[in-house]
């Protein structure tokens, strides 16, 4: 029987020493409030405090893990909800991001789990895939319900079910991926919708409200993604000698506010243009006017979240592209889209709509965007039509050779 009389708290939690021999003796009483599991662990006669240490990482990986380890007889069910504590231990030290998690959470609740949930884990085979692929295809979105999954829905999909497999894989539960054997939905290339500037004028005259202008002077202007607008503080927008800019340092994401931007380019110096500064300063005026003390720009007076929520945003500008009968599908993010499209216009290369965008990768700007410099290019050609022919008739009036081809010459 262990004597803990014997032995002296140290400087390290959990860690004790002996009076006498120096020994040292672990004491490990843990409990998650996540999970509700408790652990209670005693060792004595480690060498070192070290060993210590060490015995205590290993005890805390097991006491991680032990709820978290699917049974091979499972059912899929089963087996995801093993892999979803797995995906929420990575959340909690910072390998995977909360909305990366949510996002899992929510395709296996509403595409997966229903048509596959209830399938032995270690019976899945490819038919299972094929059967899942054409279900898929002829089940309704969430949100609308007269509309089937578009195909950028699909794909995502199956790569969560794919990487899920995976998992499995790696458990031992299963030989192979199926999902892998029979392979992602073929991505269909669309080109982008966006506004031109004219378009985009033609909404700003109809708007009635100051600050829903700012909005959509911001998002036609800047390129700005939803999340960062909506996270936008009176401390985000700063004045120097070089200009005005927006500092992203905070996000919206599924009704909070998130203390972190998407990517480290995402929180780049974003300038603005004199036109969108005197209007922030038009809206400051309005804030004052209406008493609005929140440092957030778009403060939410209603409600548990500090801002107006992503759905508002959308409701509004669906509410002024009516109004201003255009004929196109415009979106919140399809201003981003647009203020590519305006930089294209303006003569700017691929390199300078990365940076302006702020992508981590020019290879997203390009598979994005890239398609949009197809006009670019046949205006070129024409404009080097225009630019020979004029040379020529200059050259024929000079009486020098122009270069065409004569009747000698053939």
């Amino acid at each position: 029987m262990i004597k803990w009389n014997d032995y002296d708290k140290t400087d390290h939690e959990y860690i004790y020493k002996h009076k006498t021999n120096g020994t040292y003796a672990v004491i490990l009483n843990l409990y998650d409030k996540i999970y509700n599991k408790r652990l209670k662990k005693r060792k004595v006669n480690l060498k070192t405090i070290k060993e210590a240490q060490n015995f205590i990482a290993e005890e805390r990986v097991k006491f991680q893990q032990q709820d978290s380890q699917p049974k091979k007889s499972g059912l899929f069910k089963d087996v995801f909800a093993s892999y979803i504590k797995e995906c929420e231990l990575q959340q909690r030290i910072g390998k995977l991001a909360e909305s990366t998690v949510e996002g899992k959470k929510t395709i296996f609740k509403n595409q997966i789990l229903p048509k596959l949930g209830n399938v032995k884990i270690s019976e899945i085979t490819e038919e299972h895939i094929y059967k899942f692929h054409d279900d898929l295809k002829s089940m309704a979105c969430v949100r609308e319900k007269n509309k089937n999954l578009s195909n950028q829905t699909l794909i995502k999909v199956h790569k969560q079910l794919s990487a899920f497999l995976n998992y499995c894989v790696k458990k031992k539960l299963i030989t192979h991926n199926p999902a892998g054997v029979v392979g992602n939905y073929k991505k269909i290339k669309k080109k982008p919708e966006f506004l031109t500037y004219n378009e985009a004028m033609k909404l700003l005259s109809v708007v009635d409200n100051i600050r829903d202008l700012f909005i959509i002077q911001l998002l036609f202007f800047t390129g700005l993604r939803i999340s960062e607008l909506l996270g936008l503080s009176i401390d985000s927008i700063i004045t120097t000698e070089k200009g005005t800019s927006l500092n992203i340092t905070e996000t919206y994401y599924n009704g909070k506010i998130r203390p972190f931007a998407k990517t480290d380019e995402s929180m780049d110096d974003l300038y603005l243009d004199d036109k969108t500064v005197e209007m922030y300063k038009t809206f400051l005026e309005y804030r004052k006017a209406h008493n609005i003390t929140s440092r957030y720009l778009f403060a939410n007076n209603r409600g548990k979240c500090e801002v107006i929520g992503s759905r508002a945003i959308q409701d509004m500008v669906k509410k002024y592209v009516k109004r201003a009968g255009i004929e196109k599908n415009i979106t919140p993010h399809k201003f981003r889209h647009s203020h590519a499209a305006l930089l294209i216009y303006m003569g700017k290369t691929l390199e300078d709509i990365k940076t302006r965008l702020r992508h981590s990768d020019i290879r997203t700007t390009s598979n994005e965007y890239g398609h949009m410099y197809e006009e670019r290019k046949i205006n070129l050609a024409n404009e080097l039509t225009s630019l020979r022919t004029q040379l020529e008739e200059k050259q024929e009036k000079n009486g020098t050779p122009t270069g065409t081809p004569t009747d000698k010459m053939v």
